[in-house]
């Protein structure tokens, strides 16, 4: 039996496609714009000009409405891109980033019903 190591699957929930702007800072101060270009409850992938460190953790902060500060580990560094795992993700800002996805020139919201939103709703009705 052999294990191929070059692959191995972190993320809890499904990857969204994005093309939302986003600033993202490093615990070091160096900070810049970036895009996430994907994400899931588990975490993003962010192209930027910021070149943090393997396993250093970093705040990125979507440029959407209602985007806050969401602390994360690079776990991995492809190009002009990091994978950021989220640390400790508030349910209702790592949903509401989700929840734009980009279509033509403007960003929607997902469809009503759809998960996203429910997780969004549900995360209201609690407090």
């Amino acid at each position: 039996m052999s294990v191929d190591l070059q692959w191995m699957e972190h993320r809890w929930g499904t990857r969204i496609d994005l093309d939302a702007p986003a600033e993202i800072v490093t615990l070091d101060g160096a900070s810049g714009a970036g895009i996430v270009r994907n994400a899931s409850l588990s975490g993003a992938l962010a192209e930027t000009s910021v070149r943090p460190a393997l396993l250093s953790r970093v705040s990125l902060k979507p440029s959407t409405p209602g985007g806050v500060w969401l602390e994360g580990c690079v776990v991995r560094i492809e190009g002009s891109a990091v994978a950021i795992e989220w640390l400790d993700p508030p349910l209702h800002a790592v949903a509401r980033l989700l929840s734009y996805q980009h279509a033509g020139d403007s960003q929607e919201r997902a469809a009503p019903g759809s998960t996203i939103i429910s997780l969004l709703d549900w995360q209201q009705a609690q407090g």
